[in-house]
């Protein structure tokens, strides 16, 4: 992560991984591939319970869940006279936790052009 600019970093898993290392206690020997890995493993068996219609439940962290977005009718801004079938599909829904919450409530910053003005959920599957 790039302290330098902070209000637009993405954090990747490399970042994750880093973090996660550095986090440990001193007598937990684990190089960063090794915890790289084990946050692969854990990823990939969120998306596997998710594939398979299971909730995701992380304790104090949030809920990863499907729903299905209902079939609607889209326009074409360049010739809105055409509407477009959107078909329903799956998507993967998160609510943050109860502690993440107040974390975010406390916290100040103030959100970026490029990011939703509101978003209750996580799309895409």
């Amino acid at each position: 992560m790039n302290p330098a600019n902070k209000d637009k970093s993405t954090v990747t898993k490399r970042d994750l991984a880093s973090r996660v290392r550095i986090a440990l206690k001193p007598e937990v020997k684990l190089q960063q591939a090794q915890v790289a890995e084990v946050i692969t493993h854990t990823l990939d068996a969120i998306r596997d319970a998710l594939v398979n219609g299971n909730t995701v439940e992380l304790r104090n962290f949030g809920v990863f869940k499907i729903e299905i977005r209902k079939e609607r009718v889209g326009r074409n801004p360049k010739n809105p006279g055409v509407d477009i079938r959107i078909p329903a599909r799956k998507v993967v829904k998160f609510r943050s936790g109860k502690e993440m919450k107040n974390q975010l409530d406390s916290a100040d910053f103030s959100p970026s052009d490029d990011s939703p003005a509101s978003g209750s959920g996580i799309d895409g599957v």
